[in-house]
């Protein structure tokens, strides 16, 4: 049975905005009995993409709740903090890499060996340091539909002549938008920068410094089930899906990866220490 789930937050109690959490579209409570049709219409006014464009795509699955990730090793996944808020049992997750669809049949299936989540994450603002890193059982094996990303080492994006940011996903399409029932898989949707003091003003929130905003002018828009998905721009990673009000409505917000970088580095080397003693005692 698929049970579906949407999830509203008040994000700020001073301006009692309404805000959604973009993962958990749809909960997935039994692995078995998956039904691919019903969870295909996600991403908000995007186009289909070829899963060999973006390689770097996985699907988070925390005990239902979906999210995006970005495959930075061959072990390890980049995805979004607030996908936890909701479960920390390993043992109900799950990473699918090779995945054109949602659950994909030709999809390869890990099980997560253990993920640190920041530490101040939720600390300055709602969604602040929304960011956290897995690692998994096994290894990913390379290949045209499976590969690593490559992260941003510059913050020359963050301005307002910048237009070509892709975020990509399965994330939920909204119902009027939907015009049939055709699967979609894997989809794609342009979006351009917007400063912090717009952004803000737009959704009467507060911004920490690790967030930045990106907007499709309504035209489009990353949505609920595409949270911890990575932002592209000039095929580097520079931002990670995280929040906003509704789906396209204003500018979404995202984690900053160029901000985090110096955390993810440092995050990524203690899951391998943790790794490398558990199964070679060192």
């Amino acid at each position: 049975m698929i049970d579906k789930i949407a999830i509203t937050l008040l994000i700020s109690v001073e301006s009692f905005v309404l805000c959604h959490l973009k993962d958990m579209g749809e909960a997935i409570l039994n692995w078995t009995t998956l039904n691919e049709y019903e969870l295909e219409h996600r991403i908000n006014g995007g186009t289909t993409v070829d899963l060999k464009d973006y390689p770097f795509n996985v699907q988070f699955f925390n005990y239902g709740g979906i999210c995006g990730g970005t495959k930075l090793t061959t072990k390890i996944v980049l995805t979004a903090a607030h996908c936890f808020d909701f479960n920390k049992n390993k043992a109900e997750m799950r990473i699918l890499s090779n995945c054109q669809f949602i659950y994909g049949h030709k999809s390869n299936i890990h099980y997560i060996w253990d993920f640190i989540v920041h530490e101040h994450y939720n600390e300055t603002t709602v969604f602040s340091n929304d960011v956290a890193v897995i690692i998994i059982h096994d290894k990913f094996v390379l290949g045209p539909y499976v590969q690593k990303a490559i992260l941003i080492d510059n913050d020359v994006w963050m301005n307002e002549n910048e237009t070509s940011f892709i975020g990509t996903g399965w994330g939920k399409l909204e119902k009027n938008n939907i015009k049939n029932n055709k699967h979609n898989g894997l989809m794609m949707v342009q979006l351009r920068y917007i400063s912090r003091d717009k952004c803000s003003h737009m959704n009467n929130v507060q911004l920490s410094p690790d967030m930045f905003c990106l907007y499709g002018d309504g035209r489009g828009d990353t949505c609920h089930g595409d949270s911890g998905g990575g932002i592209l721009w000039n095929r580097r990673i520079v931002g990670i899906v995280s929040h906003g009000r509704g789906c396209g409505k204003t500018p979404s917000m995202y984690g900053n990866v160029y901000y985090l970088k110096p955390w993810i580095e440092v995050a990524v080397k203690e899951l391998y220490k943790r790794f490398c003693r558990f199964h070679y005692h060192e």
